[in-house]
């Protein structure tokens, strides 16, 4: 198509002039196979970008007004009883050993 507009006004081409006017050509036709496919390749990605985020969001929303319901607060907050039995035998370890630490410092510490 190239070649009949320039036949059209009556010009001559020359064979090295013509090698550059195909090649131009074919890397055009490149250029624009590459953009079409990175915007084919582009739109259903941008599409399930927007919809997971919209519905990541909704979904976040939605659990945590779930998780903050006034009824359930009183359940988040209670400690089962088991644990609280552990907290209690830790603390009165804990009592224990600073008491048996401090008796071995006065030992350690007592002149001899």
């Amino acid at each position: 198509w190239l070649r009949q507009g320039l036949e059209f006004e009556n010009m001559s081409v020359d064979p090295r002039e013509e090698a550059e006017m195909e090649l131009v050509v074919t890397l055009i036709i490149s250029y624009f196979d590459i953009v079409r496919k990175n915007l084919r390749d582009s739109v259903p990605k941008s599409t399930m970008h927007f919809m997971v985020n919209q519905a990541k969001d909704k979904i976040q929303v939605e659990l945590l007004r779930c998780l903050y319901r006034e009824d359930l607060m009183a359940d988040v907050f209670n400690e089962r009883a088991e644990v609280k039995q552990q907290r209690e035998a830790c603390r009165k370890m804990l009592s224990v050993l600073q008491k048996a630490n401090a008796v071995l410092n006065e030992v350690h510490s007592a002149p001899e």
